[in-house]
């Protein structure tokens, strides 16, 4: 192990030898399903603890222990996590999420652990493994416990949406999610959401007279989640490559070929290329235009006053010429440029009670070719549903303007928020002699699948609280070590202490 000599041990060696050394990207969990169903019974077993695992249609796992004697009658509490992970990586040769253990390593500070060129998977592999260590310590005397781990969480709540709780088993009326990334704040609300599909099946044809052809390419960005990283001033590859290309189509004619850009929902896409003609004679004059456009963006993420820090210190925009190959129309390219430039990314309004919170937000989160069909992907969140129904409204009348095929597709719910919970009380108590500090409450602008389950179990209370853990979504995703072993010694004085909780 690599992570062997960090505390608690048992919190880290599940993370290692279970989440980091098992695939699990979204969609992709049966491996990591199968490690828990085999791994967990095993380690129960070896520590004298009595563990019942039950698994639902859509591959949710309901992990349950019994109180102990004595403590049967304290209130049940359920912990949430989620088993998959986002798989990115910045390695030039790429990296094999399907196969290969995830690279984990502590950073030569010795202050936090990382992945070397790939997502960590902190997100959301640590949460998880804190709370499964508690079920899993024959030292933690509690009432009943019960860990539920989703699946595919991260490309759209799926394993949330379909969860049915009376018939899975799950009894408890009180909630910890392991899933925030900040230590000393305890959220208590959620952003909702839902994803827009555009796409255009289209026909291809070789361009006419003499053309040439260009490959232009924007990489090295932070990307970041779409939620909690949407107001940091990140770049997004695909519509900086819009911006590029739009001042391409006010000059002169463009055939587009193929753009590719982004890869996840829910991520600020790091990378984007598109494939485009201009005729011959236009060639300098498109590189000039192009040259000028790298200066502008250059300008704002690279050069900064003195003393600040860059946005986009690691921004590379790239152009050379290519080889001939199908293109659309000149009309359908213009409509794909213009209408991808004109949609919204980043936030849209901040909310007007909460200090700093975004309300609303929009991330131009995927484009991707094939053959003669392109397609767009828009992630849209907002802590208010009508707010999150009107723009999305908004996003189909603009693309209905340039033609597009859209669904909309079903929305989740946001979680609001309820600061006069008896049990976030608890937990805040707890939480303060834990840190020896003030914890801050708030909500955040992600999306956590505390609104899906609390709207399918009445009556339930909920927080939600983790370790801190920076770049989700990026493979300089990191988790902090010496949060760990506070959050551990926090959840054991709260699930050894619930019977005595007024709740």
């Amino acid at each position: 192990m690599v992570l062997e000599s960090l505390e608690p041990t048992l919190v880290w060696e599940i993370f290692e030898r279970v989440f980091t050394a098992t695939p699990r990207e979204s969609k992709k969990e049966e491996k990591i399903r199968a490690k828990l169903k085999s791994w967990i019974p095993e380690r129960a077993k070896s520590q004298g603890v009595d563990i019942q695992i039950t698994e639902d249609g859509a591959g949710n796992l309901l992990i349950k222990r019994a109180g102990f004697e004595g403590m049967e009658s304290a209130p049940s509490l359920l912990f949430q996590g989620h088993m998959d992970m986002v798989c990115e990586t910045d390695r030039e040769a790429g990296f094999n999420f399907d196969k290969d253990p995830i690279p984990v390593r502590i950073q030569d500070n010795g202050d936090w652990v990382d992945a070397d060129g790939t997502t960590l998977g902190a997100d959301n592999g640590v949460g998880v493994a804190l709370a499964l260590a508690i079920l899993l310590d024959p030292t933690v005397k509690s009432g009943p416990l019960e860990l539920l781990i989703t699946v595919d969480e991260e490309t759209g709540l799926v394993g949330a949406f379909a969860l049915e709780p009376n018939s899975m088993g799950i009894t408890s009326k009180l909630l910890v999610n392991v899933d925030s990334e900040k230590l000393g704040v305890i959220t208590i609300g959620s952003a909702g959401g839902g994803d827009t599909t555009l796409t255009k099946s289209l026909e291809t044809k070789k361009v006419a007279g003499n053309a040439a052809f260009y490959d232009l390419e924007i990489t090295g960005l932070f990307g970041g989640h779409s939620g909690v990283d949407i107001h940091k001033h990140r770049a997004n590859a695909n519509k900086l490559v819009a911006r590029m290309m739009s001042k391409l189509v006010k000059e002169m004619n463009v055939h587009l070929c193929e753009w590719n850009g982004g890869s996840k929902h829910n991520a600020i896409p790091r990378e984007s290329r598109v494939k485009f003609a201009v005729e011959s004679d236009k060639a300098n004059l498109a590189e000039a235009i192009l040259e000028q456009a790298r200066s502008e963006i250059y300008t704002y993420y690279k050069m900064t006053a003195k003393g600040s820090t860059p946005l986009e210190p690691d921004i590379s925009i790239k152009w050379s010429k290519s080889e001939s190959m199908p293109a659309f129309s000149l009309d359908e390219s213009l409509n794909i440029i213009t209408s991808i430039n004109i949609t919204p990314h980043g936030p849209l309004r901040f909310s007007p009670s909460v200090e700093g919170l975004v309300e609303t937000s929009n991330n131009v989160a995927i484009i991707k070719t094939e053959g003669s069909m392109i397609q767009v992907l828009l992630s849209t969140r907002s802590s208010v549903d009508t707010e999150l129904e009107f723009f999305r409204a908004e996003l189909y009348d603009i693309a209905k303007l340039s033609g597009w095929e859209i669904v909309l597709n079903p929305m989740y719910p946001g979680w609001n928020p309820d600061p006069n919970s008896p049990f976030l009380k608890f937990i805040q108590k707890h939480y303060e002699d834990a840190t020896k500090t003030d914890v801050k409450i708030e909500a955040i602008h992600a999306g956590l699948e505390c609104g899906i389950i609390g709207s399918k179990i009445p009556g339930l209370q909920m927080v939600s609280i983790g370790p801190t853990a920076d770049n989700a979504h990026t493979p300089d995703e990191r988790v902090k070590i010496s949060d760990i072993p506070i959050l551990y010694t926090l959840l054991k004085s709260v699930v050894q202490d619930l019977p005595n909780a007024k709740i």
